[in-house]
């Protein structure tokens, strides 16, 4: 098994496959409802984190020896163990990507990162397990006392960037999930050939 990277939480394993591509992902929202005799209901979250995701996943034609790894895995959390989960396509890696312009006032700037390779759309860069390196026209900056970065990405500086100072950042991160699986299957198609099917359910915490 691979070895943790750094955003693994102490004591809990993370899986290390592969998924197919088009694992189908559905929000899971936590619902109070109270239901009352004129046809009427009244709805609340439940809990601080009321919407948790739920993922199915494909693992086709895969060798024999990594179908049972799979199975192995999970019978091993038994449907009751949390484990963590890099949910697909969610990983990011930027080198020397600008993020800002100075102006000589403004102090709070966000990280955003490509939704993909090549994409114009920018998302804010989060999830990272070591905080991003910020520059200043090519220069590392100090993290605490040059500027203070909070987990949503945004930038808050000491002192406001002089004017048309080049504002870049380098870093890497991926959305992990705490989760419990309670049901997979492992179907024979062929000799050495498997298929996996697994559905994956977060949990708060």
């Amino acid at each position: 098994m691979a070895s943790a990277s750094p955003l693994t939480l102490p004591g809990m394993e993370r899986f290390p496959f592969t998924p197919d591509y088009g694992a189908q992902q559905q929000a899971q929202p936590r619902i109070l409802k109270a239901q009352f005799g004129d046809g009427y209901a009244q709805r609340a979250e439940d809990g601080l984190r009321a919407s948790l995701q739920r993922w199915a996943l494909q693992f086709n034609t895969r060798r024999k020896v990594e179908a049972d790894a799979i199975d192995a895995f999970l019978a091993a959390h038994r449907g009751v163990l949390p484990f963590e989960f890099v949910a697909p396509t969610s990983a990011w890696a930027i080198t020397a990507f600008r993020f800002g312009t100075g102006d000589g006032a403004r102090t709070q700037f966000l990280l955003e990162r490509p939704l993909a390779a090549g994409a114009a759309e920018l998302v804010p860069a989060t999830g990272w397990g070591v905080p991003p390196v910020l520059f200043m026209d090519g220069a590392p900056l100090a993290a605490g006392a040059d500027y203070v970065l909070s987990s949503s990405g945004l930038v808050t500086f000491a002192v406001p960037p002089a004017a048309g100072a080049v504002l870049t950042f380098s870093g890497a991160g991926e959305r992990v999930l705490r989760v419990v699986c309670e049901s997979w299957s492992n179907s024979v198609k062929g000799f050495n050939a498997h298929d996996v099917s697994a559905e994956f359910h977060e949990v708060a915490g």
